[in-house]
């Protein structure tokens, strides 16, 4: 999330209105921002991932004004054709294949509007372009360059120019080494070519995703604004465009489009989404007739025609018809809902495993242990090969954002080492505990796929072994009412003949024993380490 700050004055200027304090503290958070505080004339919210059109105070004001009923509806943008065009080279595929562009007229940029134009640039790059390697925008003076632009794949050490906050001539290689922006050099790392925009004249526009050429920096006396998005993914690079044009029509920007690879840009035409009356009706409990829809979904912007809902270019976030109930409700105000109970038969309850694993907490707890919960998400890394464990069938992330996390854990021994191993500097010893689930595969589900919950416990101390944590589960199993038995195991995660299956009723519920130091080594922790983990599942039945 995104904290953003607004001069309240301008604020109101482009809303239309004044502003009160209950408002801005109280009002503006029902539309979905967190008030975060007030000082010297400057207001801050906190803005939600799926609305990057409110990082800007131009977006914000849009909002609020359909919010407070001072202009509802859907606001249309028209676009003129600027005659420019950005060719597309091919050498840029395997680094950074996106890319759209576009062109905003008679713009006037007075200190308010630059640095409302940084804020958004930058706190988009750090949210929806996740740290600009998803997408990135470039900003620049237009009429310093001419067209025709080309998107292309250089050498690093065949293009120099001086960068924005440098009066050095530098060729990309040389900027990933010396400027501050250089850091984001990694994202092109082990791609023979890096992208370059430059104009008809071979001169450097942008070196994306990484710096801008001190050549198109803007200033209050420039009019005309050339703006380029790149990056990797071509849906979320058009969304960031229609973001940035649209908030400078805001301004009273006129948009232009750009020919890209053939294809005018930008599209600001709304979208469209079927939404049935009764299904907003029915998940809302409201009675709202078409009339009473539109004007709900006025106050959000949305326009509704021929029994679908328009949806504007800048709202990155409507994918499905529920987005738009989410916003009916808001704009009906969540403070104006009565609560009903459901009509339904039956009373809720807890489910026995839910209730098993309280009691199992408490017992852990007496124990002396302390709980913890880690992320189901995890990686093979931790999983198998840190263990020193022969590597097994996973549930895996189709589209992981990290190798960190791209796969659900199956075990959470290794979850807890690695809270160890991040807590070497606390007190010792170190009880630790975890209830949770993991996930496994399993043809036989509809998904394929199935949860099982887990107990885990560890201690590390300087002089720990077996018997220390064996009591502890022998204890653990008298107590829930289970004979329980210790069977020893062979396994290369454990010392030999220091770990155990833990057997109750002939099946095999879980293990114990002492972490072999080689697995201590991979996690780096310094101090013997016990562990064990048992079925909780099994144990109930």
């Amino acid at each position: 999330m995104a904290v953003v700050g607004f001069d309240v004055e301008e604020l109101e200027e482009l809303v239309g209105e004044e502003l009160s304090k209950d408002v801005l503290e109280n009002k503006v958070p029902m539309m979905g921002c967190e008030f975060e505080g007030m000082e010297k004339g400057e207001v801050e919210y906190e803005v939600f991932p799926d609305r990057p059109d409110l990082l800007s105070v131009e977006g914000f004001a849009r909002a609020l004004r359909c919010f407070l009923g001072v202009e509802q509806g859907l606001q249309e943008y028209k676009t003129g054709e600027s005659g420019i065009e950005l060719k597309v080279e091919d050498t840029v595929d395997p680094v950074r294949p996106c890319i759209s562009a576009a062109v905003v007229r008679n713009v006037e940029l007075d200190g308010s509007v630059l640095r409302s134009l940084m804020q958004v640039q930058e706190k988009i790059h750090k949210t929806f372009g996740r740290k600009r390697k998803k997408i990135a925008i470039g900003i620049h003076d237009l009429d310093k360059v001419e067209g025709p632009f080309t998107y292309k794949g250089v050498e690093p050490d065949s293009v120099e120019f001086v960068p924005l906050q440098s009066e050095e001539t530098m060729n990309l290689k040389e900027i990933g080494e010396k400027h501050p922006k250089g850091k984001y050099v990694e994202i092109l790392q082990g791609n023979e070519k890096w992208p370059v925009i430059v104009d008809r004249n071979d001169r450097v526009l942008s070196f994306p995703p990484v710096i801008n050429g001190q050549l198109t920096e803007l200033s209050e006396e420039t009019e005309n604004i050339f703006i380029d998005v790149t990056g990797t993914d071509q849906k979320a690079v058009e969304e960031a465009l229609n973001i940035i044009t649209t908030s400078l029509a805001e301004r009273g920007g006129a948009i232009e489009t750009v020919t890209v690879n053939g294809k005018e840009r930008p599209d600001l035409d709304p979208g469209e989404i079927s939404v049935d009356m009764d299904y907003v009706n029915g998940l809302l409990g409201l009675g709202l007739n078409e009339d009473g829809f539109e004007e709900l979904i006025g106050g959000m912007g949305f326009g509704y025609s021929d029994g679908k809902v328009l949806v504007p270019p800048y709202r990155v976030d409507v994918m499905h018809p529920m987005d738009v109930v989410e916003d009916v409700a808001i704009s009906h105000g969540y403070e104006n809902f009565k609560p009903e109970i459901p009509d339904v038969p039956g009373t809720g309850s807890s489910q026995g495993i839910e209730d098993f694993t309280e009691k199992t907490k408490e017992l852990m707890l007496g124990f002396g242990f302390q709980e913890v919960k880690t992320t189901v998400l995890t990686n093979k890394e931790r999983q198998f090969r840190r263990m020193e464990a022969e590597e097994e069938e996973v549930v895996k992330m189709k589209n992981s954002f990290s190798e960190d996390y791209g796969v659900c854990r199956r075990y959470l021994i290794p979850e807890l080492l690695e809270v160890l191993r991040q807590n070497q500097h606390r007190s010792y010893p170190q009880k630790i505990f975890e209830i949770g689930d993991v996930l496994l595969l399993d043809e036989g589900e509809e998904t394929k796929t199935r949860n099982k919950r887990k107990l885990s416990g560890v201690i590390c101390d300087d002089e720990v072994n077996y018997a220390d944590l064996a009591s502890v589960v022998s204890s653990l199993l008298e107590l829930i009412g289970k004979e329980g038995s210790f069977e020893k195991c062979s396994s290369s995660s454990y010392l030999k003949n220091r770990s155990s299956e833990v057997i109750v009723d002939k099946e095999r519920v879980g293990v114990v024993g002492e972490v072999h130091p080689q697995v201590l080594e991979n996690w780096r922790i310094e101090k013997p380490v016990v562990a064990f983990e048992l079925d909780l599942e099994g144990l109930m039945n």
